[in-house]
């Protein structure tokens, strides 16, 4: 008998026939079938999934049905997986969610390649965001010490070594449990020996339903469970097996829980619409976990939770509404300056700025900063970014270091992204410049305001350094900025991109073509180069210098449709595939 080198495993619960949009999926994976196989755990469904998929499997040699008891929560049905999987690695997916074709193969063929513990693809998402800093670059053996990155993706949706689940007797709560993904994926991490990422191909497509259909989780969620499991996921950091015994970095894992798990559940537009019964018990919750939490957790939170986690540590329930309402209105407002197609790309320039816009009027007005100048003993002299916050933080003890903002402001990045209308691939493509200006506010020059001027390329046939050609469809352009936490992505106003159909070379060139690259001698070299070429060369000097370099590692292995396509692709613009509307704001 083949051995088994992938198994599937499916939590199903009253799926119905919406399961066969990810076994239409499993059906066209590359990998051949007697290399997988795909276990569907039904979690006691009341409807006719059972007999649905044993109907529809019945000629699956490669795929089962597991009924089980309801257990109301995808934990048990995992672990069944686990317990009941032949395969050398297993792979969970939810019953809503989909593979890419070549997602199985791909995934394997890391995992041998960097004998990985654990390998992460790349995802999409459909109604919801997915991970993208996880996948920024090539992770070959790394850990989650190492490379802290991995916590943007904590979902289970990945590819598991089998025995390293086993010899850790890693498993899934069983019950309801919230953040039991979390809790399972943290211990996994910490006990990793080595983590890998498929970043050059879309693996994944993760869904959310707005009703929570088919979700077997899907239930109001209650504070006091929740954070109940924030802080069991901050205890794995202090436990024997899994005990993080560098302060810095343990500080800095609780804060990514502290932060995007409890304080952020007191922000946004989800929570001002509750009641305020509810509102209250959530802030009940969160600042009792802030009280046991120690003061430097904080300097490793997003300098926009800062002083929500200063109110939370004071108690202070009515500034912390107060201010919850000031800031879940932040965000920035991008205007196209230029986009022109050249060279075979689009080349597009903007200026956006950090605005609050009021949800009640939708005036947009700058937020505001304080220049600070202090001379050090040396002479040299230093502008500080103090941010002038909402009335309620005026006076608040301890406050002052959480509203400078002189480092985000230094480091924040306007970045071009595209994101596949039809796919959900989101793509951060290659930024040449990215320019603050500040600016003395008109009606009080003491005070600034902060504008980025960004240029950026959009080249169909590879945006960045790791992902190949564009897929064939509609593209929007985005500006993504992030300054100290505020992270939003708008689309840019009469900009559009579209890949024709017969851009896309065949399945097996395109893979040859997208893995190879990483295995030329040269390779290596470009990893350590290409952040510093960034730095030092102008966009333009950069951006030949980089085509030369595909050109060079390519030449003996691209194939002939890829220019074809790339032909076709410019004719295409030139009809305005590629258009820029002539009614945008400049």
């Amino acid at each position: 008998m083949t051995p088994i080198k992938v198994t599937v495993i499916i939590p199903t619960h009253n799926t119905g026939e919406d399961v066969m949009v990810g076994l239409t999926a499993l059906r066209k994976q590359s990998m051949p079938r007697t290399d997988f196989e795909v276990l569907y755990v039904d979690d006691g469904s009341t409807d006719d999934t059972v007999a649905f998929l044993e109907r529809e499997l019945a000629d699956e040699d490669n795929m089962h049905v597991v009924p089980m008891t309801n257990s109301g929560w995808p934990g048990r049905p995992r672990n069944t997986g686990v317990d009941r999987a032949r395969g050398e690695y297993v792979h969970f997916v939810d019953d809503d969610d989909w593979l890419s074709p070549q997602a199985l193969e791909r995934l394997y063929a890391r995992a041998e390649e960097t004998d990985a513990d654990i390998v992460i693809g790349r995802m999409a998402g459909h109604g919801r965001g997915a991970p993208r800093a996880p996948f920024a670059r090539p992770l070959e053996r790394g850990s989650v010490r190492e490379n802290p990155v991995l916590l943007g993706s904590m979902t289970v949706h990945k590819l598991f070594r089998r025995q390293f689940l086993l010899d850790h007797g890693l498993r899934f709560e069983e019950g309801r449990v919230r953040l039991e993904d979390h809790l399972f994926t943290l211990r996994a991490y910490l006990l990793a020996k080595q983590v890998s990422t498929v970043p050059d191909y879309t693996t994944y497509h993760w869904v959310r339903h707005r009703n929570g259909k088919h979700n077997i989780s899907y239930t109001p969620i209650e504070p006091a469970p929740y954070i109940g499991s924030v802080r069991r996921i901050i205890a794995l950091l202090h436990a024997p097996d899994t005990h993080v015994s560098d302060d810095d970095l343990r500080h800095r894992f609780t804060a990514n829980w502290y932060g995007s798990k409890a304080l952020k559940r007191l922000t946004g537009r989800g929570f001002l619409g509750q009641d305020e019964e509810r509102r209250a018990a959530w802030r009940q919750e969160v600042i009792a976990l802030a009280a046991d939490l120690p003061d430097a957790v904080d300097r490793h939170l997003p300098e926009r939770l800062r002083p929500l986690s200063r109110l939370c540590r004071s108690g202070d329930h009515e500034g912390i509404h107060a201010y919850t309402r000031y800031e879940s209105e932040v965000g920035h407002l991008p205007k196209v300056q230029e986009a022109t197609w050249r060279d075979e790309a689009l080349h597009v320039r903007t200026r956006t700025s950090l605005v609050r816009t009021d949800p009640e009027t939708g005036e947009s007005t700058p937020l505001l900063f304080r220049r600070a100048v202090h001379e050090a003993p040396s002479g040299k002299k230093r502008v500080r970014w103090i941010w002038q916050p909402p009335a309620p933080l005026d006076d608040l003890p301890g406050i002052a270091p959480a509203l400078d903002f002189t480092q985000p402001l230094k480091h924040a990045k306007a970045q071009g992204l595209v994101h596949h209308k039809a796919g959900g691939t989101e793509l951060v493509v290659t930024t040449g410049t990215s320019e603050l200006r500040p600016t003395p506010h008109e009606a009080d020059p003491d005070l600034w305001e902060m504008h980025w001027v960004t240029e950026c390329t959009i080249d169909p046939a590879g945006v960045d350094e790791i992902s190949g050609p564009l897929e064939p469809g509609a593209w929007h352009v985005c500006l993504r900025l992030n300054v100290g936490g505020w992270l939003s992505s708008p689309r840019l106003s009469g900009v559009k991109l579209s890949v024709p159909a017969d851009a896309k070379p065949e399945t097996a060139e395109r893979q040859r073509t997208a893995s190879d690259v990483h295995h030329h001698p040269l390779h290596g070299v470009a990893k350590v180069a290409v952040p510093v070429l960034r730095r030092v060369f102008p966009a333009a000097a950069y951006q030949a210098l980089r085509d030369r370099y595909r050109r060079l590692i390519t030449s003996d292995r691209r194939p002939a449709p890829v220019s074809a396509a790339l032909e076709e692709l410019q004719r295409a613009h030139q009809a305005q595939a590629v258009s820029v509307s002539s009614s945008r704001r400049t």
